[in-house]
């Protein structure tokens, strides 16, 4: 090597000059940097991973996900999480009954053996159909420039409010009550989200709905064609049980009967059902004559001078009564698989003077309770007698004090606002509008409003027996719509109009599950 390259290379040298041991720890030390080097990324990845798995056991991520998307727009687990706990609650305490458990996850739980549908299968149909029902709309909405009104914001406000409520009532804050009713991604934002959407839909079909008129000639046309239902009918009828008396084993246990056991019932039925037709046409009272009947055989009934639309009629003698040429007096036997109907036709009319729907006026006298009542399955305190009976003194009082004065709307209201403890009509004068026979009101409530010869500017007392709302109603008819069939007639126009509008909204439109879906069941 030439003397020029010997030295260049102890240059380059980074060891030149050190000793053998000072080399050594060199090598020792430059060793235990990469160490600390790697150790100290390992650390940074574990940190990193760990921090990962909180935030996925915080459920971030997978709220996140897409777990429908319906034409073109995609909604999270929280989001879809809204229409099925819905499509669920439709069925209601039914599902008890179809052998569901709320406790099992619903994937896990067949509903139907045949196809092997599951109840998160059942239930997610239905999340389908209200989420593109509610989407089709809402987009229309959107597209006219439609905005949610302020009526429909105070309803979503007050539906939340409800929520929160309902949540402290049985000690939950709200968020942790969502997520036990609607499932993990549940949020208050999330949950306002669903509400707006759905009031808007609503508000926007309501909005069509109301723009829609029919004229005279309209409903007279429909009800040629549908007198059968628009027509009152006056009948009688009773029914005969041809169900074998239940029967016990030595153990408490039900015997079911046999077949020669429900021959001779239905033959028993019928038997006595012949009797009773001709006894009634030799003159004898049919009430008196059925109850004889009612009284011997158990699971019988009768009920007499019934009055009702077709639309209201049992399917079961509804055809029989409507026949051309039928006269009052006719009667007839209607056999069935569980006993014989006695039906006798009384009359047929098409009526102009009953309303099919009504403003009412109400102020609701609760009776006063104390920590001593009892409580009733529902947990509300159960009044005492003394207590109700004081409540209805003193709705006495008020609508004495109503009956002495000017006797007007008015007034009535000024009473409502100060005496009413109904929170939904106080204060609006204990008004409620556009109430129908299937308006939710307890059944006293309505028989009272259209009860026959009802007239606007009457009042009465109604006495409340349900849960938690015992106490005396104080109730005043404001003002009445059409004549019932007219009212039938246009709801059923209305009806079938909404109903094709709708299903032209929806066309094109699809639900489809996306990966955030098994998050849901």
């Amino acid at each position: 090597m030439s003397a020029s390259r010997e030295k260049k290379q102890r240059q380059s040298d980074p060891n030149q000059g050190l000793t053998q041991k000072q080399i050594k720890e060199q090598k020792e030390a430059a060793a235990q940097k990469r160490s600390r080097t790697i150790y100290t990324l390992i650390g940074v990845a574990a940190v990193a991973a760990v921090a990962a798995l909180l935030i996925w056991d915080s459920g971030f991520f997978q709220s996140r996900t897409t777990a429908m998307t319906v034409n073109g727009k995609n909604y999270t687990p929280g989001q879809v999480s809204y229409y099925y706990g819905a499509a669920r609650d439709d069925y209601g305490f039914i599902l008890s009954y179809m052998g569901y458990d709320a406790s099992k996850p619903d994937r896990e739980q067949i509903f139907n053996e045949e196809s092997g549908q599951t109840y998160y299968d059942l239930f997610m149909e239905g999340a389908k159909s209200k989420m593109i029902q509610n989407a089709s709309l809402a987009d229309a909405a959107r597209a006219e420039g439609v905005t949610l009104s302020e009526e429909s914001r105070t309803q979503v406000d007050a539906a939340l409010a409800q929520y929160e409520a309902t949540a402290a009532q049985y000690g939950y804050p709200l968020n942790a009550f969502l997520k036990l009713n609607f499932g993990e991604y549940m949020t208050k934002g999330v949950l306002r989200s669903c509400l707006e959407e759905q009031f808007l839909a609503e508000q926007f079909r309501q909005d069509y709905s109301d723009g829609l008129t029919y004229d005279d000639a309209a409903l007279e046309e429909y009800y040629s064609e549908h007198s059968e239902d628009l027509d009152t009918f006056e009948y009688d009828v009773c029914f005969i049980s041809g169900t074998p008396e239940a029967k016990t084993d030595e153990d408490g246990n039900t015997v079911e009967a046999t077949d020669e056991e429900k021959t001779a019932a239905l033959e028993q039925a019928k038997t006595e059902a012949d009797a009773l037709v001709g006894k009634v046409e030799d003159g004898e009272d049919f009430e008196v004559q059925a109850n004889l009947i009612v009284n011997k055989i158990d699971g019988s009934s009768v009920t007499v001078d019934n009055r009702l639309t077709g639309s209201g009629v049992s399917s079961t003698y509804k055809s029989w009564l409507a026949e051309a040429g039928r006269k009052a007096g006719d009667i007839t036997v209607i056999e069935s698989e569980s006993g014989c109907y006695v039906v006798r036709f009384n009359s047929r009319e098409r009526v102009e003077d009953d309303f099919g729907e009504a403003n009412i006026r109400h102020i609701l006298v609760k009776a006063e309770t104390t920590d001593a009542d009892a409580t009733d399955a529902s947990g509300y305190p159960v009044p005492s007698d003394a207590a109700i009976a004081a409540a209805e003194e003193k709705a006495k009082s008020i609508l004495a004090e109503f009956e002495a004065g000017d006797k007007t709307a008015e007034s009535f209201a000024a009473l409502a606002a100060a005496n009413s403890a109904d929170p939904g009509s106080k204060d609006n004068g204990g008004l409620y509008e556009n109430v129908t026979r299937s308006t939710g009101f307890f059944q006293a409530f309505l028989n009272w409003i259209f009860e026959d010869g009802r007239q606007v500017g009457d009042t009465g007392l109604v006495e409340n027996t349900q849960s938690g709302q015992q106490g005396w109603h104080i109730m005043y008819l404001d003002s009445t719509g059409d004549s019932l069939w007219k009212y039938t007639a246009d709801s059923a126009l209305r009806s079938a109009a909404v109903s094709d509008w709708e299903e032209s909204l929806k066309a094109g439109y699809e639900a489809v599950e996306g990966s955030g879906a098994r998050y849901l069941g």
